[in-house]
């Protein structure tokens, strides 16, 4: 019985030293022993997946759809950027990930990878997802899902270490402060601010229905830009220089000066309010005497005035009348002896002004 458990411990001896021999010469890594479970089982095929970065995802890392296990990281490439060229457009550098899928498993065209960290302690693996509307058409064995369908979300411990980074820092604090500094802005009334609410909302609201009129105020203003300043640029050049800028600035001055002025003179307004109806009573004088006396031509008889009235009634009736009208020989003048009675002076200028009237000389 000795002797059959001396032989079984050096048969053991040997093995063990066998294997430690050979795992030295070539180069043994841990990583590289199956552990029980933790294959794909059955025939697979095998797609490339191409990512920008590969960090923290293990040899042997898990591919993973629809939340079930369906293949396994087999190798990984990585591909050395590229300089641009003139007749070649290069690349940044990326990694490709080889992944054996299983047969059974059939992903549609347009699925995208991922690589996710399900628990802060977890590993990091190769998720799969289909498209919203997949279509009938597969991904053939030894395809590539190219660079533009994969991400990365962030690693878990890189989240927690931003929310600390958060909340330690006191970024907390200072939220809570600008909250406590907006309730001592806004109203102590509920109502006021959901009146103020209400108000904002409805400008916001027809702001956003009435963009034409937006697009069109930006349009005038690149308009006014372009065609009033870029066009221009030769005048505007001259009021920069300079004598432009001094001219502009004494204009500017001049003006001013000017509104100093009518306000210093609005004190005298109630005082001369008394022209107001003297002004007034002038206005038919003005009608009638502005514009012979403004007029291109001040005294042109074509205008109307009445001294184009007074030039038409000696030409057309005065003047023909003395050289063509009937002819009367005066021999003798006679008074009666008894006096007509004497007509009122009302009625002397009366008559006067109605014979001046159907004569034309006045209004």
């Amino acid at each position: 019985m000795r002797r059959s458990t001396i032989r079984r411990t050096g048969a053991h001896a040997l093995l063990a030293a066998a294997v430690a021999v050979t795992f030295t010469g070539c180069d043994f890594q841990p990583a590289d022993i199956p552990v029980p479970g933790t294959g794909v089982g059955g025939p697979t095929y095998r797609l490339h997946i191409e990512f920008a970065d590969v960090l923290n995802l293990p040899q042997g890392a898990k591919v993973i759809a629809d939340g079930v296990r369906v293949g396994q990281l087999t190798n990984v490439t990585l591909v050395d950027p590229i300089t641009a060229t003139p007749n070649r457009p290069g690349h940044k550098g990326y990694v490709i990930a080889d992944v054996a899928v299983r047969d059974s498993v059939r992903l549609p065209v347009g699925t995208t990878a991922e690589l996710r960290q399900e628990t802060p302690l977890g590993d990091v693996h190769i998720a799969l997802t289909e498209p919203a509307n997949a279509s009938t058409a597969r991904i053939p064995p030894d395809a590539t899902i190219p660079l533009a369908r994969t991400t990365q979300s962030p690693p878990l411990e890189d989240i927690l270490a931003r929310l600390a980074t958060f909340v330690g820092s006191g970024a907390v604090t200072d939220v809570f402060d600008i909250v406590r500094r907006a309730n001592t802005v806004l109203p102590r009334d509920t109502a006021d601010t959901a009146r103020i609410s209400g108000t904002l909302g409805a400008d916001l609201t027809d702001l956003a229905g009435h963009t034409d009129s937006i697009h069109q105020l930006v349009g005038g203003i690149g308009d006014t830009v372009n065609d009033g300043i870029l066009r221009n640029t030769t005048a505007f050049d001259q009021l920069l220089t300079p004598y432009g800028v001094r001219h502009t600035t004494e204009s500017i001055n001049a003006t001013i000066g000017v509104i100093y002025v009518l306000t210093a003179l609005g004190p005298l307004a109630p005082s001369v309010r008394w022209l107001g109806p003297l002004l007034h009573s002038l206005d038919a004088s003005a009608r009638a005497v502005v514009p012979m006396l403004f007029g291109s031509r001040p005294l042109d008889t074509g205008s109307p005035s009445n001294l184009k009235k007074l030039v038409d009634l000696l030409q057309d009736k005065i003047i023909p009348f003395a050289e063509h009208g009937p002819k009367i020989n005066m021999v003798g003048v006679t008074v009666d002896p008894s006096p007509a009675p004497a007509m009122p002076r009302d009625e002397q200028t009366r008559r006067i002004i109605d014979s001046l009237r159907m004569i034309g000389a006045v209004r």
